[in-house]
Order: structure tokens, then sequence, then C-alpha cells
């Protein structure tokens, strides 16, 4: 199993043609979280709102989060947040990237996240995932950098992530 050929096209696309604005990765983001974390399995993908900003170190940036039914009457609780920056803040962007997701995930815990939330960082066709633990501490990385975000080792890992976040 794949990307489906129109996700896979447009990401492919987006890799080899930059864009010179970040919105247009949010429709294929949305689309493999969607697939990923379908409604029929108690996810909603929802855009987060953003916590006050530090404009000094801050990207601008889009924010997604996976929220799931966790208990009657439709108490949601985050399980993965998704911060997406586009291609030209590569490579110099990782701090802000990993400031920014220490925030999310913070404001997360704040609000409706239990002991563990995961994350995934995107600065254009590069990403990654971790989690973060709800003692203190920093992110924490589970996979390396991908290059790209359509190829088969791509696909595999976001599989590997949406059963880490089923078995929250």
């Amino acid at each position: 199993m794949s990307f489906d050929v129109v996700t896979r096209t447009v990401l492919e696309y987006y890799t080899m043609h930059p864009p010179a604005t970040k919105d247009v990765w949010y429709g294929p983001w949305n689309t493999i979280l969607t697939s990923l974390f379908p409604s029929t399995e108690g996810y909603i993908v929802t855009p987060q709102r953003h916590p006050p900003d530090d404009s000094d170190s801050h990207i601008p940036d889009f924010i997604i989060q996976v929220v799931k039914l966790s208990t009657a009457p439709l108490i949601f609780r985050t399980v993965l947040i998704v911060e997406i920056k586009n291609s030209q803040h590569w490579e110099s962007g990782i701090p802000a990237l990993v400031r920014q997701l220490n925030r999310q995930t913070d404001a997360a815990f704040a609000g409706t996240a239990h002991t563990k939330v995961y994350w995934i960082g995107t600065i254009g066709p590069n990403w990654r995932y971790g989690k973060k633990e709800n003692n203190g501490r920093d992110l924490q990385a589970l996979i390396g950098w991908h290059h790209t975000t359509h190829d088969q080792a791509s696909f595999d890992d976001l599989q590997v992530l949406a059963r880490l976040v089923a078995a929250l």
C-alpha cells in the first residue's frame, strides 16, 4: 500500500518545485491525516489555536491537531500536533520548529492531552515525528528526517505513527 496517486503526485510536484507559500502544503497534509486518522475511528483533524507568539523566534506556520473522542458526551483529547512550515525554512528553521512544537505540545497538555502527545514537524517536504510526555521534558524525535513525503518509506513511517497514536 502507498499514498493514492493524487496525493503522491501533488507531494512529488511540490518537492520538485518548492512553492512560494506554505499554504499549498495544507491540502496534502490534511489528506494524509484524514486517511491515517478517520472519523470512523473517532478522530477529527482540525486546525489548532495558536498560543501567544514570541515574534522574535516565530516563523509563520500552520498547525493541525488530531483529536480523538475520549469519553461521552463529546470530550475530545489532543493526540497529535502537526506543525507545517514552507520549504525556504529548511534547515535554518529547525530550531524555531522545535520551539513552536514544544509550545504547542505544552498548550495541549494544559488543555485536553493526557500523558503523551505525538507530533509531526514539517518543513516543505522534510518531515519527522516524535512524542512528548507530560513530564516537563523536551520533544523526543522517534525517527530521523525524511527528505521527501511522497515515497514508500514515508508512507510506512506514517502508518507506524498511526498505530502509535491509536494505542494512546
